[in-house]
């Protein structure tokens, strides 16, 4: 009875520290955002826009989760650190002008958002300017604008693209067709979708895996069998409206 017991016993802490290993693992999310797409909903300024170079995606996020055998969770607001943009350095602010904008709300009320509820959480403990510094290059590195454009996707307003070949694209580069997820936005008036947001995940070594996050956030809703990539370009009626359009985040931070 005794042995019955202790090997109970000895099952049950192991199931707990296997348990707590999964637990402790990270996955990140990366999220970006195509702005041909965004602001076909909301009105984006040049000034929000920032040093944006149209030859890109702008960053959301990049979110750490903790990472499950079948499913992650979000952490947020980790530590108690406001975002001051004054940690950062030069570099790091010329960086994120180009990669991480607010393109129709305030930029740094954004950043601001996405370091304090994220950035906090980063397992290794970065500082702000190793934070955004690191988000700003990872929107280098995963260039999606350019990902697409190797396997020929370029904005096209006509173009009706698939799953099949959106995914193609970023297989060849992430190594797995899993590793990275895509929400769009739905034009209520014409039935169309419009590739809005697309996410890559990565194991805490910074290595493609797949994505368990895939549920779409505020007014993202999942791809239909065909969805377009449109051209992006600020009008200049839309460059000099800023000052009669409020704050519109309404439903997209995450």
């Amino acid at each position: 009875m005794k042995i019955t017991i202790i090997l109970l016993l000895y099952i049950a802490s192991q199931a707990y520290c296997q348990q707590n290993d999964e637990i402790l693992g990270y996955m990140y999310v990366f999220a970006q955002e195509w702005p041909g797409s965004i602001c076909k909903f909301q009105k984006c300024t040049k000034t929000y826009m920032g040093n944006y170079d149209n030859a890109r995606w702008n960053t959301h996020g990049l979110w750490p989760n903790t990472m499950l055998e079948t499913t992650c969770g979000m952490i947020f607001n980790c530590r108690d650190e406001d975002y001051d943009e004054d940690k950062l350095t030069v570099a790091t602010k010329t960086l994120i002008d180009v990669t991480w904008n607010g393109m129709y709300s305030d930029t740094f009320t954004f950043r601001k958002h996405e370091w304090e509820k994220h950035g906090t959480c980063h397992p290794d403990n970065l500082t702000q300017n190793g934070y955004m510094s690191r988000v700003g290059n990872l929107n280098n590195q995963y260039n999606y604008y350019k990902i697409l454009a190797s396997a020929g996707i370029y904005p096209d307003d006509d173009r009706q693209l698939t799953d099949a070949e959106v995914r193609a694209a970023f297989t060849k580069v992430l190594g797995i067709s899993t590793a990275m997820t895509y929400t769009c936005q739905k034009d209520s008036a014409t039935g169309k979708f419009y590739i809005a947001e697309l996410r890559t995940c990565f194991t805490q070594a910074m290595k493609p895996r797949t994505c368990d996050c895939s549920k779409p956030v505020g007014a993202f809703v999942t791809c239909g069998k065909v969805f377009y990539y449109p051209t992006f370009l600020l009008t200049l009626d839309e460059q000099i409206e800023l000052e009669e359009i409020s704050d519109l985040s309404n439903g997209f931070l995450e």
